[in-house]
């Protein structure tokens, strides 16, 4: 029980208080700002997208085409007209699409190509001023509006510039939100009139340019959200297996492309298709690619190539008896550290701290451990359940099992290295696995001392010291430090109670001495309400006993 009621009446004091403030904080929406995903803006990656559009506004690709890049208000063109007296100017196309020549008039380009432009230019002047020597150049591009819509951060009119592809502009716009389709996106133009479709992922994986088109003033980008029931599915033996929104005129090759190609363990005589047909049953057929692996990217026809229909999975097997490369890594204390190949057969770990040129003279056998991936790999399914519930509401034994597997050091092997390097037969001397590596660290010289001491660090190891000497040398024991319960944890993990000297210190040992066990606040918090409530109680009935 608490000693005084004043004690009592500030604990609910304090209580009362915690709740309002609580009350006041829920009322602010601390979003955390992380990736595209629903609710979420990545701040960093807007800004790096906008300095990347900054940087690249106008930038050509390569030289302009003369046969594709269409002419439009704005763009600047130097004419050379070689004459008796020769003459230069540059002209501007109006907003009309018109084209004012001096001398000679004007001249409709609308919608015309830049080499349609030559041949109707030279005509005009020829036809005045009878030379055939004409000379036309771009000298600026023209700038524009394009409106951007649908499941865009920002959606907007931006400006652009006639050589900017759609992607480009989708940025402009902030990028695609966290459920927009990357497939399925349209540039409509001339009102609508025409629908040019854009796939970016196409253009991204692929590098077809004509999936991702360059933009004219006044186009209309609209991006549609996803879909999942139209998705197809790549897995098996390929770089880059996942599930893609499916669109149309996609065959298995383009699949098998966004799965960017083929492995050398690709077994390609028999690559799995499976779907379902219109009446739900589940479909299957094997195909022989084996002629697609050297010209999967070649711009020739592909044999047996065939379209996919959304819900459609391929799935592509591992050569038989494919062997796979095993290895270790060796990091630390030995002359040569890197990645060794191994065979799990035969290779001991004496073998491979050889092959690495030795340990160094000041490797540690003590603090040195090899990690086993594959261990490293395994699910704890049980572990995972209890992480998801309370504490409070776990039994005594699953309790015991959380804490335990908490502090295991999952992988790490108990190995004695000296053992291992002195006698080859030995059971420490250990067959490696793949994937396996070994620490070699370096020797430790001190006690680390922490906790309530007066000078918590590091404290040069001298053999024969108990821990109460360490302690000494770190200031003694601190304010309301509890000595009965100061502990050891030697390197690798082991935790023993200092008062029962059941272990030897060494280099690079840690002391514990940890502060005096208090009643929680919680315990003082519910016992001052209950006094509280007892007080209020006596009042009432005082009150109802003097009515």
């Amino acid at each position: 029980m608490l000693r005084t009621k004043s004690q009592a009446f500030w604990y609910l004091f304090a209580a009362l208080l915690i709740i309002s403030t609580e009350e006041l904080h829920s009322q602010v929406d601390n979003q955390i700002l992380t990736g595209s995903t629903k609710g979420k803006i990545d701040t960093l990656g807007f800004e790096r997208a906008g300095r990347i559009v900054k940087e690249t506004e106008g930038l050509l690709e390569k030289e302009i085409d003369p046969d594709k890049y269409v002419l439009g208000p704005n763009d600047i063109l130097t004419i050379s007209i070689i004459t008796a007296k020769p003459k230069e100017f540059e002209a501007i196309i109006s907003p009309e699409g018109k084209l004012l020549i001096p001398g000679v008039g004007i001249v409709g380009l609308k919608g015309k190509t830049l080499a349609e432009a030559h041949g109707i230019i030279k005509h005009r002047i020829n036809k005045v001023l009878k030379t055939d020597e004409v000379y036309i150049l771009m000298k600026d591009i023209r700038k524009f509006k394009v409106t951007v819509g649908g499941s865009v951060l920002r959606p907007s009119i931006v400006s652009a510039y006639a050589v900017d592809r759609v992607s480009e502009i989708i940025e402009k716009a902030g990028g695609l939100d966290y459920k927009a389709s990357m497939r399925k996106i349209v540039l409509l133009r001339n009102e609508g009139r025409t629908q040019i479709p854009v796939d970016l992922l196409r253009y991204y994986l692929l590098g077809d340019k004509n999936a991702n088109p360059t933009v004219l003033g006044g186009d209309h980008i609209l991006v549609p959200p996803s879909s999942e029931s139209f998705a197809v599915e790549i897995s098996g033996e390929v770089p880059a297996p996942n599930v893609f929104e499916y669109a149309n005129g996609d065959s298995l090759s383009t699949l098998i492309k966004l799965g960017q190609g083929f492995l050398g363990s690709s077994f390609l005589d028999s690559v799995e298709v499976a779907g379902y047909d219109q009446a739900g049953r589940l479909t299957r057929k094997f195909v022989d690619i084996n002629s697609w692996r050297d010209k999967l990217y070649s711009k020739a026809a592909l044999p047996g190539d065939f379209p996919i229909k959304p819900g459609d999975r391929v799935f592509v097997r591992k050569k038989p008896n494919w062997f796979e490369a095993d290895y270790v890594v060796i990091t630390g204390e030995v002359l040569y550290p890197g990645y060794y190949p191994i065979d799990e057969n035969s290779d001991h770990l004496s073998d491979l701290i050889v092959r690495a040129g030795g340990l160094f003279e000041d490797a540690s056998f003590e603090s040195s451990y090899i990690l086993r991936q594959e261990e490293l790999e395994e699910r704890d399914i049980e572990l995972e359940r209890l992480y998801q519930i309370p504490r409070s509401e776990m039994s005594d034994e699953e309790n015991r099992y959380f804490q335990s597997k908490k502090r295991e050091k999952k992988g790490v092997m108990a190995i004695d290295f000296q053992k291992a390097l002195t006698d080859y037969s030995s059971e420490d001397n250990i067959i490696l696995r793949n994937k396996d590596s070994i620490v070699v660290l370096r020797k430790k010289t001190f006690i680390n001392i922490q906790g309530r001491v007066n000078k918590p660090g590091l404290v040069n190891f001298i053999p024969g010291y108990e821990y109460e000497d360490y302690i000494a040398l770190a200031g003694g024991y601190g304010y309301r430090s509890d000595p009965d319960e100061t502990q050891i944890a030697k390197s690798k993990g082991e935790l023993f109670l200092a008062e029962d000297k059941n272990y030897v210190l060494e280099p690079g040992d840690v002391i514990l001495v940890p502060p005096e066990k208090e009643s929680s606040f919680i315990e003082a918090l519910t016992e001052g309400l209950a006094f509280t409530i007892q007080m209020m109680t006596v009042a009432a009935l005082a009150i109802t006993l003097s009515r």
